[in-house]
Order: structure tokens, then sequence, then C-alpha cells
């Protein structure tokens, strides 16, 4: 796709040299047409969008863009962000009037994103360490509004799908707050603690945070799972608690140290809904008493 995508814009580049500027148009959708999948014709798409934006077609390539705006392929859906923000910066107006008309709702927040602010928080995420992390925070992160640095962490998932796990990691601490969110990352038994305070007020968000920083830090399988499913079902979710899920929650169960078991018997047994009873099912009797 990429060398199609760069033949197609040479090709386009000759044509308006020689005065078929008219012709352009033609040359970019017959050959979308003439794909066999919606991946495809979605990246040539949004590589047709790019030449208009960039060659005096402004409108019609962020019409092409915006129409992109909820393509399955997440790369696509990146570059769309990056060329409507390129194009916000030189054409606001224009922008917001192209976006009003094909959505009838107003630009979302990742359309003023700054690059200074997208660094930052690219930095933030690949930081050596936790430490280090923190200090990147305090830094820098900690002045950009919290919906900005979410919509780039955002942002920097769809780019590189490699990158969905520490995402969801820096989400989590920003539910959490810095100083209870880093405490959790250094501590598996502080994680536990403040998801176990999260069961206890009722702060589903706060639950499910902690489950994510278990899980994906620390590598408690049984205990992230158990609270990520409890913060799900109690939070009104469409989840439900399956024989298969029942069966995998007992397995982790019988790898989880005893801490892990009787931290869960105890945030359950608080929870109190019905639909967890497949999930005390899986502790062992001794555990929940």
């Amino acid at each position: 796709m990429r060398s199609l995508a760069a033949s197609l814009g040479d090709r386009a580049n000759e044509m308006a040299a020689a005065g078929l500027v008219a012709d352009v148009p033609a040359l970019w959708e017959d050959a979308i047409a003439g794909l066999q999948d919606d991946g495809s014709r979605a990246l040539i798409t949004l590589a047709y969008a790019w030449y208009q934006a960039l060659h005096g077609e402004v409108e019609h390539g962020l019409r092409l863009a915006v129409r992109l705006r909820d393509c399955p392929v997440s790369s696509v859906r990146a570059q769309i962000r990056v060329l409507v923000r390129n194009r916000m910066r030189v054409e606001p107006d224009l922008v917001g009037q192209t976006w009003l008309a094909l959505t009838e709702t107003g630009l979302p927040s990742w359309a003023s994103l700054s690059d200074r602010d997208i660094d930052a928080v690219g930095e933030w995420l690949t930081a050596a360490s936790w430490e280090e992390s923190r200090a990147i925070y305090d830094a820098g992160v900690s002045g950009i509004r919290s919906q900005d640095i979410d919509a780039a962490l955002e942002e920097i998932a769809l780019g590189d799908p490699r990158l969905r796990a520490p995402v969801a990691v820096h989400r989590a601490v920003l539910v959490l707050g810095a100083d209870v969110g880093y405490g959790c990352l250094s501590d598996a038994r502080e994680a536990a603690r403040v998801a176990g305070n999260a069961v206890l007020a009722g702060d589903w968000n706060a639950l499910r945070a902690c489950a994510t920083i278990e899980l994906t830090v620390h590598g408690l399988g049984f205990l992230g799972g158990v609270h990520g499913v409890a913060a799900e079902l109690v939070a009104g979710g469409d989840l439900a608690i399956s024989p298969l899920m029942s069966e995998r929650i007992a397995v982790l169960a019988r790898d989880a140290a005893p801490w892990e078991l009787a931290q869960a018997a105890s945030d359950l047994a608080v929870v109190g809904d019905g639909s967890l009873v497949a999930l005390l099912a899986a502790i062992p009797d001794s555990l929940q008493r």
C-alpha cells in the first residue's frame, strides 16, 4: 500500500504539472475502487486525503479524512488525527466547519493538541523506570490538562498497538492521581490496598485502574482479574461471568499467593453483588471466612 500510494502521488504530480489537475481525483478514485478489501481502500483514501490537503484541495482532503475518523484500521485513525491537526493550525475555521458539517459535532480535544504536549506524553510513556517516569511527570506532564494527556495517550496507542498495555497503565495513574498511582506501580500490595479502599468507597473507576496495574505491572493474574471483573460487573457494563471465565479464575487462584486470595475474598464480600458468586467459588473456603 505504501508503494501504491507513492506511485499514485507521483502520477498525480505529473498530471498536475501537465495541466491535468481536474483528472487527478479520478486517478485516485479509480485506484481505490479497484482494491479488494476495506483496509486497503482506507489506507489509499488516507493517502489521497493527505495529497489533496497538501496540494490545495484542502476542504476535499479534510472531507476524505473526517469520513475515515472511525476506520477500524488504527493506524489510519492515528494519521487522520495528524492531518486534521496539521490543517487546524493553518485553517482552523475551515477545519471546524468541515468537521461540523460531516459529524454534527464540535471538534474533539485531540484536534488542538500541541506537538510539545504529545512529545512530553510520549517521553513519559517510554521512560526507562518508574522513578524516571515520575520525574518526567512532575517536570512537564503534570502541567498538561488531563483530557489532553488522555487524548495523546490514545493517539500514541493508535499509532503503535504494541503500546496499548503501557498506555493503559499510564491512564490508570491518571485515574488514581500521581501520588497514589506511582505508589501502586512500585508496590503490588499497595496496589491491592488501594483497590480495597476503592471497593469500600464504591469507586469502580479506581478499582479498574488498580486491576490494570495489578495485572500489567505486577503480574497478579488472579487478584487483578478478580478486581477487573468486579469493577466491570458492578459499574453496569454488559460483562457476564461465563463458565469459561469462572474456570480461568479458578486456575489462576491455584497459583495465587495466600494474601491475594484473602484480599480477593474480602473485597468480593464487601462488593456483595450476586453475580460475583462464581468468582467467590474459585477461592478456597478457608480464606473466605
